[in-house]
């Protein structure tokens, strides 16, 4: 099974990719949940699913049971609702309306919102971007909660059962002012302070933070910027972090890190872009990142791309040219060969969201997340491994 963390979406915009799909194969048990003070979201009674929702992000903490972060017409307005199902999407019902706009970081006009919803356990939960809201009832309402140092946005967020990790920024959100990142965690999963975890996070467009279970990895995609170096860091408990050496050949960025044990991940390199493509390049290591091996390149197609790995050694790339095409690549054989199985050359771009395993063969996907280029927000399945795949109605 794998839950997804971080920020996830193979966007239209720029060459790197801001998200991950991690491993949660062995979730502890669900932590007690505390009653939520301060402003929330209006909660709903479980409902019908509003007509024309389109989904932008989708979590999962096993494969019955998910939630989908989406937008539909309220209105004259656009509305963002928490779905959610607990019998494997073969139903959905309305939790809640969550009060924040969608943003809209991959298109020319950005605008500031929330983008990515993520559950650490069935009652615990976090939707991030230029706010941050927390849930500890399934998502039936949501508390807002300061960002923590005072920052602007949150790049990326993931959670085990033990506490939840936060990359923040100051750049006002969907800019790129490439100021340093700050690092930070909470004592418990459900306690409302963080505190500080001292990293050295150069200037980037973009970070991504995973784990599974006590072991956390922490990726600084474009340290490359103004002639830094690439950053990535993990940890075997939590709490203490070591530099991992980067497998991507300088300065081209190392944009995720995807474990599927206590001891595997999977790692995903972006290299040469130009003209529609990149060299899309994918590691394994069976050592926490210590050592590495060669898992192939996908095809050229796409320049942004997202990566997700099974527990039994199964990947899956999304990648997207900004403006212009949509590709989804898998590995089934684990060695080095690569197959294209969607190929949309001119779709403007629409590019993907949440690319993840919940069962060694069955994966979901966002095809053209609101927050994108093209709006479109369909949910994809496959369940047999990746080769076909199809729409899912929310």
């Amino acid at each position: 099974m794998t839950r997804l963390i971080g920020r996830r979406t193979a966007r239209g915009v720029g060459v790197t990719v801001l998200g991950v799909a991690v491993g949660l194969a062995g979730l502890a048990a669900a932590a007690a949940a505390q009653a939520m003070t301060g402003p929330h979201a209006s909660a709903a009674s479980a409902a019908a699913v509003p007509a024309g929702v389109k989904a932008n992000s989708i979590t999962w903490v096993s494969p019955a049971q998910g939630w989908v972060l989406g937008a539909a017409p309220c209105g004259r307005k656009t509305c963002s609702y928490v779905i959610g199902t607990t019998n494997g999407a073969k139903t959905w019902k309305l939790l809640s309306k969550v009060s924040a706009p969608i943003g809209t970081a991959g298109v020319l006009n950005p605008k500031p919102g929330i983008t990515t919803i993520r559950f650490a356990t069935a009652k615990v939960g976090w939707i991030f971007g230029d706010r941050l809201f927390r849930t500890t009832n399934g998502g039936r309402s949501w508390a807002s909660m300061p960002i923590p140092g005072k920052g602007k946005a949150v790049d990326s967020l993931a959670a085990n059962s033990a506490r939840a990790y936060v990359v923040v920024t100051t750049c006002p959100w969907a800019t790129f002012c490439y100021t340093p990142y700050t690092f930070w965690r909470t004592a418990t999963l459900t306690s409302t302070s963080w505190a500080r975890i001292s990293l050295t996070l150069p200037p980037s467009t973009g970070t991504d933070v995973a784990v599974h279970g006590k072991t956390v990895y922490l990726v600084d995609p474009e340290g490359g910027y103004a002639g830094a170096k690439n950053k990535f860091y993990a940890s075997t408990d939590g709490l203490h972090f070591s530099a991992r050496p980067v497998p991507c050949a300088a300065p081209w960025p190392m944009p995720l890190a995807v474990p599927t044990s206590a001891t595997r991940v999977a790692l995903l390199c972006v290299a040469n872009p130009g003209f529609g493509g990149a060299d899309k390049s994918v590691y394994r290591s069976v050592n926490t990142g210590k050592t590495d091996t060669y898992a192939g390149t996908t095809g050229r197609g796409g320049i942004g791309a997202s990566l997700a790995a099974s527990p039994s050694g199964n990947l899956a790339v999304a990648s997207v040219s900004p403006y212009a095409a949509s590709q989804l690549y898998i590995n089934d054989t684990l060695k080095t060969t690569w197959t294209m199985v969607i190929d949309k050359p001119n779709d403007g771009g629409a590019g993907w969201g949440d690319l993840t395993y919940v069962t060694n063969t069955e994966a979901w996907v966002i095809y053209g997340p609101p927050d994108g280029a093209t709006d479109i927000g369909q949910l994809l399945v496959t369940r047999d491994g990746g080769h076909h795949w199809s729409a899912v109605r929310i």
